[in-house]
């Protein structure tokens, strides 16, 4: 009697195996893309909300009580921003109770962060703004 020894793979499971690699190749793929692509969105957000919170800083700048409303361009951004008395100017107390220097007026902003020409968010949020209408007095 004759052995007959087998040597490397028959057809048959070259193709089970190239079936079984092909499958994983595709679902690794796809879950990669998937990573890349939720990646690309958390990257716009991150970018949309720097624009955010630069624009937030620049508005602290603003006197509010003479501009109350406007656009600027933040980081490829543009950002509109509205705001609205909540409440009448009121004459602002030192710790002590004392008159201060500064009338304080309360306002709600509203602000738009556009990119690409689409509106990416809203915000609101509250600030106080400062006038100065008293001197310090020394005795």
């Amino acid at each position: 009697m004759r052995e007959s020894r087998q040597r490397g793979f028959t057809l048959i499971e070259a193709i089970v195996a190239l079936v079984i690699f092909s499958t994983s190749a595709m679902g690794i793929y796809s879950w990669i893309n998937t990573g890349l692509i939720s990646l690309q969105k958390v990257e716009a957000v991150v970018r949309s909300e720097q624009a955010l919170f630069a624009a937030v800083e620049e508005i602290k700048l603003i006197d509010l009580l003479e501009q109350s409303s406007g656009r600027q361009r933040v980081f490829g951004y543009s950002v509109e921003w509205q705001a609205e008395p909540l409440a009448p100017i009121q004459q602002g107390n030192t710790f002590n109770g004392d008159i201060g220097l500064y009338d304080l007026a309360l306002f709600e902003l509203q602000l738009s962060v556009y990119g690409d020409g689409r509106l990416l968010g809203e915000y609101q949020y509250r600030q106080v703004a400062l006038q100065k209408v008293r001197s310090l007095e020394y005795e």
